[in-house]
């Protein structure tokens, strides 16, 4: 970013609503030279970029991929962690995730712990984020031994309302990645009943229709991965964002 002495989170709070929010998955984008990243970062659309993946393991990989976005802007990019290997002093915050429906403790607390030295080395700014995953048909559901919440909104309520008693400032709620049963807007209401910080939503957006449903339901910014994977895909994306931000 430009100016160091505003955080990531008060540049996003301060972003227009919503919030439009790509995600590069570092193995995904391995291969992609700087021109061809940069019909997604150049002059974009977007409030600011997630890096990160379920199977990442390099973090030269993440470094590679975040040096490359910043050379066409000077938006925030924000790691978006898998494990302890997901860091770079190269980026300038980091979701620091707490999975709350993951059945393992090491998801839910010991990789924050392990990480947490070297987040305070680099100064990355950490962003407390609640992560909740719906779909178990995903890789993150997988890795992350999350145990599948029924589409039920009454349950996503009360992950929501123990959100805010954590006082996470960022709740997201996943479908998975490239998940062919997206968030719907009903369970987005339902956590926006108790939830009043940045709610971020994602997997399987793929069309201005989606976005725009559940920004109306309560969603505080979007999140958008596998789509824009294609040149094809960028194109939409950016339409997507575009036409958010002028609705």
């Amino acid at each position: 970013m430009s100016n160091s002495k505003i955080s990531v989170e008060e540049v996003i709070r301060s972003s227009p609503r919503p919030l439009c929010l790509p995600l590069l998955d570092p193995i995904t984008f391995r291969s992609w030279t700087k021109e061809m990243i940069s019909p997604i970062a150049k002059d974009s659309p977007a409030d600011a970029f997630l890096v990160g993946g379920s199977t990442l393991a390099s973090s030269e990989l993440l470094g590679d991929i975040i040096s490359k976005i910043k050379t066409f802007t000077d938006k925030p990019v924000v790691i978006f962690p898998n494990n302890i290997t997901a860091i770079s002093k190269l980026a300038d915050g980091i979701l620091y995730l707490v999975l709350m429906n993951s059945d393992s403790l090491y998801y839910v607390m010991d990789a924050q712990v392990l990480s947490a030295p070297l987040i305070l080395e680099y100064s990355i700014e950490a962003i407390p984020t609640g992560y909740i995953v719906l779909n178990p048909d995903s890789s993150v559901s997988f890795i992350g031994r999350v145990r599948p919440i029924p589409r039920k909104p009454e349950l996503i309520s009360l992950y929501a309302a123990a959100a805010k008693l954590f006082r996470f400032p960022l709740l997201y709620l996943e479908g998975g990645s490239g998940t062919s049963e997206p968030v719907q807007p009903e369970l987005v209401a339902a956590a926006k009943k108790y939830y009043n910080g940045l709610l971020l939503v994602g997997g399987g957006i793929v069309s201005y229709e989606q976005a725009r449903a559940l920004v109306k339901a309560g969603a505080d910014g979007i999140v958008i991965g596998n789509l824009i994977e294609t040149p094809e895909g960028i194109n939409t994306f950016r339409q997507i964002c575009s036409k958010l931000k002028q609705h």
